[in-house]
């Protein structure tokens, strides 16, 4: 108990900032009841900033302190690293999360959805604090964070894109192009992070994300079921992203390749025969 009170008293801003994220997603999912989408969208703009002051406020304190003590900072800062790992990702996140309780009207799901982001918000504000003031046990602890943040991305994204599929009767094509265009990109982030970017797993993003895609179509053509869509290409996201990894880590084998095809099949037949 002592070392939760002492976690709590050394993090306080950052579980504020991070619960902060949560109320006003809560307050804006009550204006859009009563007054709509203009003032749904000024209160998750407004929340967003919430981020940008959380990640200043980490930075400044960081390297004020370190000044004081005269160390430099060991971490090697990188303009596009920043941008990406510490600005875009997190926003991408909140409004992907924020898109999908717009579009999902169930009040149990939408507290879960929040209550979820706030966590994940936590932790990844943990991470950028540890890794501005030099904490590297702390900052590799926590890493994980970023991989977690865009399979979140990728789901809610594609649960977004398919509601306004649903509504403006997009052609499938078109959504098609939008679900490789969100898969390339994630997965070049993950390779740009991991400081592998080569022909070889450049060829790799480029081959699974058009898979992605494809895969969409068939499903959505032939009729599949809302949500059997997105859970599938979801998980067809994260298989090809864990043999990413397997593929980075020089640790893919034929047995591990045959158990993540055989979890896709399952999952297939599993949705295919319940819908």
């Amino acid at each position: 108990m002592k070392k939760l009170f002492c976690f709590i008293y050394k993090r306080k801003r950052t579980i504020f900032h991070a619960i902060a994220t949560g109320l006003g997603l809560l307050l804006s999912i009550h204006l859009l009841k009563d007054y709509g989408n203009e003032k749904f969208i000024i209160t998750i703009v407004a929340t967003s900033l919430i981020l940008f002051l959380e990640i200043y406020l980490n930075w400044r304190f960081a390297t004020k302190v370190l000044r004081q003590i005269d160390m430099p900072s060991i971490n090697v800062y990188n303009l596009w690293g920043h941008l990406i790992n510490h600005i875009t990702l997190p926003l991408l996140l909140f409004y992907s999360v924020a898109g999908f309780i717009y579009f999902n009207s169930d009040d149990l799901v939408r507290i879960i959805s929040i209550l979820f982001l706030i966590v994940i918000n936590l932790i990844f504000f943990i991470n950028v604090r540890s890794y501005y003031s030099d904490k590297f046990k702390m900052e590799e602890k926590t890493r994980y964070i970023y991989d977690v943040i865009k399979l979140i991305i990728f789901f809610f994204s594609i649960n977004l894109i398919l509601h306004i599929r649903m509504i403006f009767q997009i052609n499938s094509w078109i959504i098609g192009v939008f679900v490789c265009f969100i898969s390339l990109i994630l997965y070049i982030l993950i390779i740009y992070r991991k400081i592998q970017v080569n022909i070889n797993t450049i060829t790799y993003v480029i081959v699974v994300s058009f898979v992605i895609s494809v895969l969409y179509m068939i499903l959505d053509i032939t009729g599949y079921f809302f949500l059997g869509i997105n859970i599938v290409i979801f998980l067809l996201f994260y298989i090809f992203l864990s043999i990413l990894h397997h593929k980075l880590e020089r640790t893919l084998t034929v047995k591990v390749f045959t158990e993540y095809l055989l979890i896709l099949i399952l999952a297939l037949l599993l949705f295919g025969g319940l819908f």
